[in-house]
């Protein structure tokens, strides 16, 4: 590993630091002692009939509170519906900028039937954003669409009736997924948005939704000076990646890795984590294929190091960076990141080598080598700094955030088949569980790591099946990248970025995957939101001018007689198995 350069820029003054997660110009959140109530219109599919209805509701935060979301009425209500309301909140307020746990919400549905399903998840995510800032939303203006783990708004069932509902109810205009846009009747106004930040900006002229504008990834210096410590981890993968060119019995397996190795060639002065990433898929092509025709045994010589050697060194390698976190009381957020990769990355190497499955070993050999490559950035020093504190706080919220995601897929796909195994062929419960168990014994970088990698599979599921037009991915990313500390506040987030904007196109084309590009993006997005959550979590006690309560009138339609919502995704094929049986290969 080349030494690291005396001169880079490696951290920022903790006073300008802390004034980064306490301020915000971008948002003046609302302040303790707090209430808004707002009535939502909610467009729903009649059970019995199969029409499309609109269902009332009340949208009430308040402050001061735990935290806590109902959904009412409670025996009326379904599972995914109040999940779904969940994730819509705490989004909604960690974009804000504002403690989710010092707000209480409730939503009461004013109806006498069963009410069921996540379509109305974006809207009650736009109006909590809305309503969190005391706007006014747009009462002439309804939505529809089920929002995903990071404020995507994704497709649902029924949208042609829908509308032609919010027609007959009064609307004006209806806000739908952006993928929905051709299956609508005509009369009414109709505007597709991509997120619920699309959606806030749509629904109140008051509501910026894309702060800083549009760009390529401008890495800074000190990121650009740390990404050169892939360079040895790059050349090393081309070399191994090499050698087992000869071996590979599969000719497209062959062509695609002599793709990825040019291409990690040429970004090796420009991008050494571009160059790594693509170094490292080749290598797990090759060595996926030399393990299933020749065996593992044969694998393990033909690259120069056993599992077992390579989980050794990685082990080493993240116990040692581990240790000088210890007992400090301001840590590089970078860094941390940086052990988490590592942590999460190690995880699966040593869950994955107990497999018997040849290909999920050369996966594990690979892990321990990436495992390696992530610890030796995780310097304390290294990044905005933060209170080692506040990253403990937000590796809990985050190991939460899983659980809440993991249970709201489930709720809402569970029905027709859920089934996620991770890339160590084991569960997303086991990983949830030993996710905990991490935050119990103290072990915080491991559970965030683990948090992020499982979020951003489930956001992968969702994203892959949605068919959302990628600038729609890469506009949200830029939001988020927007109210971030500041736009490189996340390490792994900026090199994913940089990754995909150079290479993802390159990387799509030599692997015939086109969601390559979409996947990175989607994973920088979580690591965004971490960010987030970080800012979030320093705002008690901040001091803001509290609005006025706000009390809109959605509908002044009444609704007597409504059957179940009985919402269904309009994409219930979600493609879970093709998404989960990636190896998440495509970076280092």
């Amino acid at each position: 590993m080349m030494e690291r350069r005396a001169t880079r820029l490696r951290v920022l003054p903790a006073a300008v630091v802390l004034l980064m997660l306490l301020a915000s110009a971008y948002a003046q959140p609302a302040s303790p002692d707090y209430r808004v109530r707002v009535r939502l219109g909610l467009l729903a599919v009649d059970g019995a009939t199969g029409k499309g209805i609109v269902v009332n509701a009340w949208l009430t935060i308040s402050s001061p509170g735990s935290g806590t979301v109902t959904v009412e009425p409670g025996d009326l209500v379904d599972k995914s519906t109040t999940l779904s309301t969940e994730v819509a909140y705490y989004l909604a307020s960690i974009i804000d900028g504002v403690n989710p746990r010092l707000y209480d919400v409730d939503v009461e549905f004013e109806t006498n039937t069963p009410v069921s399903g996540p379509s109305a998840s974006g809207f009650i995510a736009a109006s909590s954003l809305l309503a969190l800032r005391g706007l006014v939303p747009d009462p002439n203006t309804t939505m529809t669409g089920m929002v995903s783990l990071t404020g995507l708004v994704l497709p649902v069932a029924g949208v042609a009736d829908k509308v032609t509902a919010a027609k007959d109810y009064g609307y004006a205009r209806v806000l739908l997924p952006v993928t929905e846009i051709s299956r609508v009747p005509g009369g009414i106004g109709v505007v597709g948005v991509c997120s619920i930040e699309d959606a806030a900006s749509q629904l109140s002229r008051g509501f910026l939704s894309a702060p800083g504008g549009a760009g390529r990834t401008v890495l800074f210096p000190s990121i650009r000076g740390e990404e050169r410590l892939f360079s040895s981890y790059a050349q090393e993968f081309i070399e191994k990646a090499v050698k087992l060119l000869g071996d590979v019995e599969d000719p497209q397996a062959r062509m695609v890795a002599e793709k990825l190795i040019t291409g990690a060639r040429r970004a090796l002065e420009k991008s050494p984590y571009s160059a790594a990433s693509m170094a490292f898929m080749a290598l797990y092509v090759l060595s996926k294929d030399v393990a299933e025709h020749k065996g593992f045994n044969y694998l393990e010589k033909a690259i120069g190091i056993s599992l077992d050697e390579a989980i050794a060194d990685a082990n080493r390698s993240v116990a040692e960076h581990s240790s000088r976190f210890t007992n400090r009381s301001l840590c590089g957020l970078w860094g941390y990141e940086a052990l988490a990769s590592a942590s999460a990355r190690l995880y699966l190497a040593q869950h994955a080598a107990s497999s018997e499955k040849p290909d999920v070993r050369a996966l594990a050999l690979l892990r321990a080598l990436s495992a390696k490559s992530w610890a030796e950035l995780a310097d304390p020093s290294l990044g905005p700094l933060v209170p080692c504190s506040l990253l403990a706080r937000s590796a809990e919220f985050m190991v939460n955030y899983m659980q809440l995601s993991y249970d709201y897929l489930k709720s809402v796909v569970g029905r027709v088949g859920f089934n996620i195994p991770m890339p160590d062929t084991r569960s997303v419960e086991a990983w949830i569980r030993d996710a905990r168990q991490s935050l119990r014994q103290g072990n915080y970088p491991l559970a965030l790591g683990l948090a992020v990698y499982v979020v951003s599979m489930l956001e992968d599921t969702l994203v892959a099946s949605s068919g959302l037009p990628a600038h729609c991915v890469e506009r949200h990313v830029e939001f988020l990248r927007g109210i971030s500390m500041s736009r490189d506040a996340s390490l792994p987030a900026a090199l994913l970025l940089s990754y995909a904007e150079e290479y993802g196109g390159y990387v799509a084309n030599a692997t015939n995957d086109t969601f390559v590009k979409v996947s990175l993006e989607s994973d920088s997005a979580v690591w965004l939101i971490h960010t987030l959550v970080l800012k979030a979590l320093t705002a008690e006690g901040r001091q803001a001018v509290s609005p006025a309560p706000v009390q809109v009138d959605w509908s002044s339609y009444s609704l007597a007689g409504i059957a179940a919502e009985a919402v269904v995704l309009a994409v219930v094929g979600y493609g879970l198995a093709a998404v989960s049986r990636r190896a998440a290969a495509e970076k280092v």
